[in-house]
């Protein structure tokens, strides 16, 4: 009977939190792998299902369905059985607010993986659930380039066959004994079908969050407030304009992060050629995905706007850059977002 330390929970069961849990225990002799729910209604409808999650590898493909998850409800009777290995995927938004009601149960015994869009949310949980660095958890952040979207509550559609991940420990003063406390879970992931994970030192890692920042600026507003398909808005020529005024901000603000001055990080990497050519690639591979930030406006849901241009502005300001365009758009995101909000709520 695997230990504790070998059990796996996540909380967020959205397209993301789904394609990982079941890639998961797609594995031979998975671990154990518990999902947290926050409202009764969903946790009544996963037991309903017999705790089972579906896959679909392409739009039409069969699905494949994997059981045997665990399911707790937060709240209900507060449990204190201590969280070692932590998968995060709710919205960026959302963390702070998600890990409340378990901060009891994570601690430095903990490793707690973000699978999560935009940046921001490592200082909001340092600040906010664990202001004690000596008792913080060893951090993780995973990188998702797969197309991934829920058809129905527990069946992912996994849009486009190219997709990967990336995984790395995010640096801390005692790389090494944290580095050897995330071992498990790494492994775990990095073995897991349909993910196709990387392993990242944290340099390189940084990188890779700062490419698919650039990517979520450009294509997570623009497909929200159009409602299209990602394919979309590299076709139309109209936006060019956009996107290049966009990338010319977010360049801006990449090349003067004071993070990359002791990182071995070419600040090249980030003109905005470079990240246009990151840019058109995604668009490409995920041509017929619909973005987390298109399918939130759509069910009138928050968006993670404020981890994602809304990072390029918070650090833009203060780095003295403009950054007009990244707010212009932010500002249209909220709006609609709470347009939508609103509707939903009448």
């Amino acid at each position: 009977m695997p230990s504790p330390t070998q059990s796996i929970h996540i909380l967020g069961l959205g397209s993301i939190g789904t394609f990982v849990a079941h890639s998961i225990r797609s594995l031979p002799s998975p671990p154990p792998v518990t999902l947290l729910a926050h409202r009764p209604a969903l946790y009544q409808e996963f037991a309903s299902r017999g705790w089972k999650l579906g896959l679909r590898l392409t739009e039409d493909g069969p699905l494949q369905e994997r059981g045997d998850f665990n399911g707790e409800l937060l709240g209900k009777t507060p449990s204190t059985n201590p969280i070692h290995n932590l998968i995060v995927a709710v919205k960026a938004s959302a963390t702070v607010s998600a890990l409340e009601p378990i901060k009891h149960r994570l601690g430095r015994h903990s490793t707690i993986c973000l699978f999560q869009n935009g940046m921001g949310q490592i200082d909001d949980l340092n600040e906010r659930i664990f202001p004690d660095a000596s008792t913080r958890p060893t951090y993780m952040f995973g990188i998702m380039r797969h197309g991934v979207y829920l058809r129905s509550l527990a069946e992912a559609i996994l849009a486009g066959a190219n997709g990967s991940a990336s995984l790395g420990i995010v640096d801390s003063n005692d790389q090494e004994s944290r580095r050897s406390q995330a071992e498990f879970l790494m492994d775990v992931l990095l073995r897991a079908p349909s993910l196709n994970c990387e392993r990242l030192q944290w340099a390189d890692l940084f990188k890779v969050q700062l490419f698919k920042l650039a990517v979520n600026c450009v294509l997570n507003p623009l497909t929200a407030i159009l409602d299209v398909r990602n394919g979309c808005i590299g076709e139309n020529s109209n936006l060019w304009p956009l996107h290049d005024r966009l990338l010319q901000e977010i360049s801006t603000v990449f090349q003067n992060l004071p993070e990359l001055q002791s990182l071995p990080i070419d600040r090249n990497l980030f003109s905005v050629p470079s990240l246009k050519s990151v840019v058109s690639d995604m668009v490409e591979k995920t041509a017929q995905n619909s973005s987390s930030m298109r399918e939130d406006m759509r069910k009138g849901r928050a968006t993670e706007i404020e981890y994602i241009n809304g990072w390029i502005l918070r650090r833009g300001k203060e780095l003295g850059i403009n950054c007009d365009t990244n707010a212009c758009l932010t500002q249209l995101v909220l709006a609609k977002s709470q347009i939508g909000m609103n509707d939903g709520a009448r």
